[in-house]
């Protein structure tokens, strides 16, 4: 049964991980009190949506340091609603807001979706936290660029 959920004027606009590096699940959060959800990306996701915001938010008026939140731990229970499909953002000019729209991965022919408005503020904020979440994983082959093996730091193109 698929839904289309609406997120406007959000309090709490940030991504995280749980587990140990190489073995990370990557999360998407976002609510308010009460009214949070939490759903389930992978990394490449995370920092394909970070590297598109950063290229729009240029496009945005300065945003003031006030309107930038700091409170970007992921909250507990971390507790996927479902695991995301495809991502995508679109910029409204009259209201100065993002709009992230996210789609079920589902075997249905009508997956859930949920629309998150955000400010610029927070978009900036989510921008800078996915950066370092995307970072803080396994360090990448100084040959091919992907990310070494998690238990013992080799790369297969090393041989």
């Amino acid at each position: 049964m698929s839904h289309n959920l609406h997120f406007r004027e959000v309090q709490h606009f940030t991504t995280g991980t749980t587990g140990p590096k190489g073995q990370r699940i990557f999360f998407l959060q976002f609510g308010n009190s009460g009214e949070l959800m939490t759903l389930q990306l992978e990394k490449m996701q995370i920092r394909a949506l970070a590297e598109f915001l950063d290229q729009l938010i240029g496009d945005v008026e300065p945003i003031s340091p006030d309107d930038v939140p700091i409170a970007l731990d992921l909250i507990e229970p971390v507790q996927p609603e479902w695991i995301v499909s495809s991502i995508g953002v679109a910029f409204e000019e009259d209201n100065s807001e993002f709009v992230i729209v996210a789609e079920e991965q589902s075997d249905e022919s009508d997956p859930s979706v949920v629309q998150i408005h955000l400010s610029p503020g927070q978009v900036k904020a989510f921008i800078l936290r996915a950066t370092d979440v995307v970072r803080a994983g396994r360090p990448p082959c100084t040959y091919c660029g992907e990310p070494l093996n998690h238990s013992d730091g080799w790369c297969p193109c090393s041989n």
